[in-house]
Parts: structure tokens; C-alpha cells; sequence
């Protein structure tokens, strides 16, 4: 049996039996019983997989006979005759009965069903656990009377007292594949899963870089700094990377640098020398490696400082080991006026061989840069990549690459990064993900099982632990991942799921607040069995979506609404989507006030 929610029918049972009675007379009455009854909710329908029907009882004064009995017996039948329904019977007595029934006063009405307890009224309640055969069905009440224990039993009329079964609740199963989406082969939908992302890679700068450096006051290069091993080296990262078609060339920038030991005018004209020389002999290099354009002046970019380098001569103190550097450091940055600072340089230099031997001569130099801009890869061309030459991908190319697959490739490619990268939570859970989509359960449950031994703690994880549940029709356990996984981050995913489950449970009003401000089918659902039919419909149309379903609930609200032209207009859509909705909607009692329109018949037939 498919379990769904159901909601109460109170009947309002008016018994004009006139005369101090008989049961004669009562049964005389059975056409005023009849017309008497009262119906606040009908159809009957379904919540949480239950149908309950709470029935309420009045009489009037001086008609119940002192010495009768009533037996009232609901009968739920199904339209087609297949099944019926026979709820427990409920017994009432006359006053004048020495029985354990509840006795109502023939003077009064009122019914007296304990030593202090009397009321006006009293209420039944019936349930059953919903069974789809009873869809399009009749309650009908069973009254029977008789006089006396002994006396003759006496069956009235049955009184239909409602007609059919609303099974709306029960949409929110097909509004999940509204919602989130086609989830693979697990049934009707999946509550909403998490995966990590990233952003494509956009393209990125590469430099290579080298050195070279001078002796005191010279703008020319020793042969010993010309033959350099890490020169050849330089020289042949900058061929690979200006013969890589995924690079492109922006720049070869020379800055040359003097040390602050010598005079302000010669330094000025030394570092021009420097940028020169450098860049003379930069040219040759890469014009002997046959590298493309490096032929040309305008291949290269000159840059010298018009000063000593005293940035730099602050920074390598600091970095130095040097006992006094505070002193000297703070001694410098005191004197504003150059000269005078350079003599202090001098000073220095001449007090302390540290400054003289290791710091001086590493700012005595010319800085080399080459400069690529890697060009940006499509998503495409990634997930080519990442099944063919994973090695060539950055680690956030690959995981691109991984999540932009379909598919078989996005497993394989999910599991290479795995391979590569075993302590990244992320890409466990979201292959887990891809197998909980694909209906491979056990293999989701392993993987995330890795993730959570990576980070117990994590809100995507355990939600994701939830939808496996899910999956596995162990709601219950389902909820207790889904209020862990809120507890540690309230996210939109985590509270919709449990707005879901609040749902299935019919705690409309509940799943509302969970929702949140997000549309989404689910939360038009649970608006509309909170009473909210207004409320439905400002969020269904908030709501992008061509799934039948979809079209389907606005039908049912234009329904409640008592508007055909909408009605109709929806429903149309909705079976032009998915032709099945035809069987379900001819049976739905939302529409039974339009069960004989034409229109409708044409759109369902």
C-alpha cells in the first residue's frame, strides 16, 4: 500500500426524530436525518499516508427515545465496487438503557459519556492508512435502530456524506523531479544532493626569471656570471614555453639595479648601462636558441631605478643576520637627504664586512623577466584533457574537468583526481553523488564514508548522507542526517530537504518555514495544504519549469480557485507533457466540480 497524507471529514449529524419516541418514528425521520447532515470536509483527504474522518454528532431535545439504541457504522466504498471499507461502529444509548454506551438525555440532547462528563455534542474519529483504490470513492454513514437490548434491529438509508479521497499531498514525490531536476534511475525523484564546485580556470600569468649580477661600479658582465649554467636553463624554459601553442607572449622585461654605495650620478648612468648590456646580451642568447621575435628591439622592455636601490638594501638587511641591522636600519631611515645618506652607506659598509660582502653585491644586478599569459581552456577542452593527459592539468583544471564531464567520463575523471589528490574531500563526495544519481548506492555509501573520514563535520557530506537514505527508502534515518547536516550549516539545499520530509509528515505550515524565500514546487505544495491558495500560486508562477507536474498543481490551484479558463489552460499543458497525468486527473477529486464540463472530458479523455 502507497503511503500518503490525509486530512478529516467532521459531519454535523442532525437527528429530527420528533416524539418521545419510538424507534418507529425515529425511522419515520429518516429522510429529515438525511437532509439534516452537515458536512464541513468533503472530499475526505489524504495526509502522512492516513485517511481520517472525524464525525460529529448532534441532537436535538426530546427526540432521542429513552429506551433506543443508534449504531452509526462509516462504509468507505470504492466507485468501481472493488473494495469496501467497514469502520468500527459507534453505539449510543437513551437515557434509560443500563448499558456502557455514552447516553444521550432525551430532555436535553445533550450526551452524557462518563459520571461528570456531558456535552451538546460528541466526535467520532475514523482512520485507515490510505489505499489508492479508494481514489474516487463514497463514505456513506450506516445507521441503524433498535428499541430495547432485545429489541429489533432496524437499518436506515445510507447517507453519503462524502465523495472521494484528495490525494494532492501525495505530489510531492514528482514535485522533488520538479524541483531538483532528472535524478537518474531512483524512482520519483531525490531530495537535493551537494557537490563541491569550482570556477573555470581563468587564464593565468607564467614567468620565468633569472639573476644576473655585477662587480662593484661595472656595468659589464665577468665571463664567469656569462657562463652560468642556470643561464642555458633560463634560456630554454623561455623556448618551451613561447613554442607552447596554449601560451601566449607578453613580455621580456630587463630591470637593472645599482647598490647604494656609490655616487648618486654614476649610479644613475651605471644602472642605464647595466639595462643595456643586459639586454645586448639577452638578445644573443635567445637569438643563437632561436626564439621568435627576440631578434627585435622592441622584443624587449627596459626598466631602471632612478635612485640606489634602497628598497632593496632594506630588505636584505632585514633578512640578514646582522647584529646592529635595527640600529642601522632605523640610523638610514632617519636621513632623508641622499648625500648624506650615502655617506652613512659608505660608513657602513666600511664598519661591517657583512654589509660589504654579502649585502652589496647582491644589488649590483639585473633582473630577467620572460612573461606568458597561459591561455584559457573551455570546459570541452578540459574534459578531453582530463581523460587523455590528466597529467597536463592543474589540479583545479582536472576537478573542472571532472564536474563538467557526463556520464561514464565523469566517474573515470573523478576517480584519476582521486588518484592524484586522495586527501580532497570534495571530489569523494561528489562521484558519491554521481552514484546516488545513477542509482549505485552502495558505491555512493563507500564514497562518502572516504569523505567523512577526511571531514566528519561537514554540512555537504552529511546531507548527502541524508539523500542516500533517501534513496534507500529509509526516510527516518534520512531526517537524522539531513538535522545533522543543518545543524553544522543552514544552507537553501539542506533546508528544503527538510522542508520535504515536514511535508511528507504533514507539518505544512513547518515545511513553509523551511522552504524559506526560495520558489520551488515543493513549497507551492505545502502552501497550498496550509490553507494558503493565493500564497500557491505567487510562488508557482515564481517557479520555471516545463515538467507536467509543474502545470498539473496550478490546474489543482486554479481548481480551488473556482477558475475553469485557468484550470484548463493548465491541465492541457500539463498532459501535453506527460500523457499519464490524463489517468491521474480523471480520478481527481480537486476536479470534481468540473468532472461533466466538456472542456474537460477533452483534455483527459
Amino acid at each position: 500500500m502507497k503511503k500518503m497524507t490525509i486530512s478529516i471529514i467532521v459531519v454535523s449529524l442532525l437527528f429530527i426524530i420528533g416524539g418521545c419516541c419510538g424507534t418507529k418514528k425515529m425511522a419515520k425521520k429518516a429522510e429529515q436525518l438525511q437532509q439534516s447532515v452537515t458536512i464541513k470536509t468533503d472530499p475526505l483527504e489524504m495526509h502522512n499516508g492516513k485517511v481520517k474522518a472525524e464525525i460529529d454528532v448532534v441532537f436535538p431535545e426530546k427526540y432521542f427515545c429513552k429506551k433506543g439504541y443508534v449504531i452509526i457504522t462509516p462504509i468507505l466504498t470504492a466507485d468501481d465496487g472493488s473494495k469496501e471499507h467497514k469502520f468500527a461502529p459507534e453505539t449510543l444509548q437513551g437515557e434509560k438503557i443500563k448499558d456502557n454506551n455514552p447516553a444521550v438525555i432525551y430532555k436535553t440532547g445533550q450526551i452524557k459519556s462518563g459520571p461528570k462528563k456531558i456535552s451538546r455534542d460528541t466526535t467520532y474519529t475514523f482512520e485507515i492508512d490510505y489505499d489508492p483504490a479508494f481514489r474516487m470513492s463514497d463514505l456513506n454513514l450506516s445507521i441503524s435502530i433498535k428499541k430495547g437490548t432485545d429489541g429489533e434491529l432496524k437499518e436506515l438509508d445510507l447517507i453519503k456524506i462524502a465523495d472521494g479521497i484528495v490525494t494532492t499531498p501525495e505530489l510531492v514525490d514528482d514535485g522533488l523531479v520538479v524541483d531538483n531536476g532528472e535524478q537518474g534511475n531512483t524512482g520519483n525523484g531525490l531530495a537535493r544532493t551537494v557537490e563541491a564546485s569550482v570556477t573555470l580556470p581563468a587564464e593565468t600569468t607564467e614567468k620565468e626569471n633569472i639573476t644576473l649580477f655585477y662587480e662593484v661600479k661595472k656595468s659589464s658582465f665577468t665571463s664567469k656570471e656569462k657562463r652560468r649554467d642556470d643561464i642555458e636553463t633560463f634560456v630554454e624554459d623561455v623556448k618551451l614555453s613561447n613554442d607552447d601553442t596554449d601560451k601566449e607572449f607578453v613580455s621580456f622585461s630587463i630591470l637593472s639595479y645599482a647598490s647604494p654605495e656609490g655616487e648618486i650620478d654614476m649610479n644613475k648612468g651605471l644602472v642605464d648601462s647595466r639595462g643595456k648590456n643586459t639586454q645586448n646580451f639577452m638578445s644573443k642568447e635567445l637569438k643563437d636558441a632561436e626564439i621568435e621575435g627576440s631578434d627585435e628591439d622592441n622584443f624587449y622592455t627596459r626598466e631602471t631605478t632612478p635612485d640606489e636601490d634602497w628598497e632593496g638594501f632594506k630588505a636584505k638587511l632585514q633578512a640578514s643576520n646582522i647584529t646592529d641591522k635595527e640600529i642601522i636600519l632605523r640610523v638610514l631611515e632617519t636621513e632623508k637627504n641622499p648625500v648624506k645618506r650615502e655617506e652613512e652607506m659608505k660608513k657602513i659598509g666600511s664598519i661591517y664586512d657583512d654589509v660589504e660582502d654579502d649585502i652589496f653585491p647582491k644589488l649590483r644586478r639585473s633582473e630577467i623577466y620572460a612573461t606568458f599569459k597561459t591561455k584559457q581552456k573551455t570546459a570541452s577542452e578540459l574534459v578531453i584533457l582530463g581523460k587523455s593527459n590528466p597529467n597536463d592539468l592543474s589540479q583545479v583544471e582536472l576537478f573542472y574537468a571532472a564536474q563538467s564531464a557526463d556520464g561514464t567520463d565523469k566517474e573515470a575523471i573523478y576517480k584519476t583526481y582521486i588518484a592524484k589528490y586522495p586527501k580532497d574531500w570534495r571530489a569523494m563526495n561528489n562521484l558519491a553523488v554521481y552514484y546516488i544519481k545513477a542509482n549505485q548506492l552502495n558505491d555512493a555509501e563507500t564514497f562518502l564514508q572516504k569523505a567523512e573520514n577526511i571531514d566528519d563535520k561537514n554540512a555537504s557530506i552529511t546531507n548527502n548522507f541524508g539523500v542516500l537514505y533517501w534513496a534507500k527508502e529509509n526516510l527516518g534515518k534520512a531526517e537524522t542526517f539531513f538535522k545533522k547536516a543543518k545543524a553544522i550549516e543552514d544552507t537553501d539545499e539542506i533546508s528544503y530537504n527538510v522542508g520535504v520530509l515536514q511535508l511528507k509528515d504533514a507539518r505544512y505550515q513547518e515545511a513553509v518555514t523551511s522552504f524559506g524565500a526560495n520558489a520551488s514546487f515543493n513549497k507551492a505544495l505545502a502552501q497550498l495544504l496550509s490553507g494558503n491558495t493565493s500564497g500557491a500560486k505567487s510562488t508557482l508562477n515564481s517557479v520555471e519549469s516545463e515538467e507536467g507536474h509543474y502545470y498539473y498543481l496550478k490546474a489543482v490551484v486554479a481548481a480551488r480557485e473556482s477558475n475553469g479558463d485557468d484550470l484548463f489552460q493548465n491541465l492541457q499543458k500539463a498532459v501535453q507533457a506527460d500523457a499519464s497525468l490524463k489517468a491521474y486527473a480523471i480520478n481527481d477529486v480537486e476536479f470534481r466540480a468540473f468532472f461533466d464540463d466538456e472542456t474537460f472530458k477533452s483534455i483527459v479523455k
